[in-house]
């Protein structure tokens, strides 16, 4: 699959988070062999994300309003059990950074140090699937320069990439 500019995908972003009638997320994972840190952004429907977190939490979710350091809590968690990266054959341990919410989507960042150098990638990722049987997951992932895009739809769940 060929990479979309970043000003396509915003486009398409805004496109469709105006009658969301598709289930879209978009991560964009940035590997930096050299240093063994690697960057992580995922953006979701902020619709879609309440959703999923009221069925983990059994109660509604309003990310504009209430507890952010509980809402945080409860994102963290979710991400972890629905999202990994493995870099050859060491699992990513990453670190929730936090979220930046807007009026559509929600930004969720995560990031991982003391990597070791890997020329694969392995993406895990079943985030909504439990919601929506529609989901459709668009990776970017950058690696050495190198970019390579992915396109997951549910049941899919896992991919590699090799660089």
């Amino acid at each position: 699959m060929s990479a979309l500019p970043a000003w396509m995908l915003i486009l398409q972003m805004w496109i469709l988070s105006a009658t969301h009638p598709y289930y879209v997320s978009v991560t964009e994972i940035e590997y930096d062999q050299k240093a063994g840190t690697m960057g992580v952004s995922c953006k979701f429907f902020t619709d879609d994300l309440e959703e999923a977190l009221k069925g983990v939490s059994h109660e509604k979710v309003d990310l504009s309003k209430g507890d952010r350091k509980a809402h945080q809590k409860r994102i963290e968690a979710y991400l972890q059990a629905h999202f990994q990266v493995t870099c050859g054959k060491a699992a990513a341990s990453l670190r929730f950074i936090g979220t930046e919410h807007g009026p559509d989507a929600t930004w969720c960042y995560l990031e991982a140090t003391g990597l070791p150098s890997a020329s694969s990638l392995q993406v895990l990722s079943d985030c909504f699937y439990e919601i929506r049987k529609e989901q459709v997951h668009i990776f970017h992932i950058t690696v050495g320069g190198e970019r390579k895009s992915r396109k997951m739809v549910n049941p899919e769940k896992r991919f590699s990439l090799s660089f």
